[in-house]
């Protein structure tokens, strides 16, 4: 019974260190995504309280992950926590890059498919230009034989 009470315990403080750590990784997550947003502010007047209020918010996500230490710590988790945070984080940094990668691929295709209807414009406008040319000249040979029967006709 002993044994059992050992185990149900040991596996309840591993739950326990595991979901502190998730949390804590997608706490620091958040705060370095907020971190980068607030980076791209710009040093204006006007965003200085913008910017109080992204350094409050940022100091919060600090203070909560130093109470989730402390927690871990009171358990003797930290390990367990740290390592779960740390999964977390790659796991969100894989994410990101998968993201990013897709956008990539994205836009690259947008503009291939803007370079092959720019190249397909400029095929139509020289195939138009030279339809006119052909319309001009066959439009100014039929006015010269039209001048030369009228002159005939005189």
């Amino acid at each position: 019974m002993g044994q059992i009470q050992e185990q149900v315990q040991q596996t309840a403080q591993d739950f326990f260190g595991d979901s502190l750590g998730a949390i804590k990784g997608q706490l620091a997550t958040h705060r370095s995504q907020l971190q980068e947003i607030m980076e791209m502010l710009p040093e204006s007047q006007k965003q200085e309280d913008g910017r109080a209020q992204l350094e409050q918010l940022l100091n919060s996500y600090e203070e909560l992950e130093n109470s989730l230490d402390v927690v871990a710590q009171e358990q003797g988790l930290q390990e367990t926590v740290n390592q779960a945070a740390q999964q977390a984080q790659e796991a969100a940094g894989q994410a990101t890059e998968q993201a990013q990668e897709i956008a990539d691929e994205s836009t690259e295709q947008a503009q291939e498919t803007a370079e092959q209807a720019q190249e397909g414009t400029e095929q139509a406008t020289e195939q138009a230009q030279g339809a006119v040319g052909h319309a001009t000249d066959q439009a100014q040979q039929t006015a010269e034989q039209a001048q030369e029967g009228a002159n005939q006709g005189k």
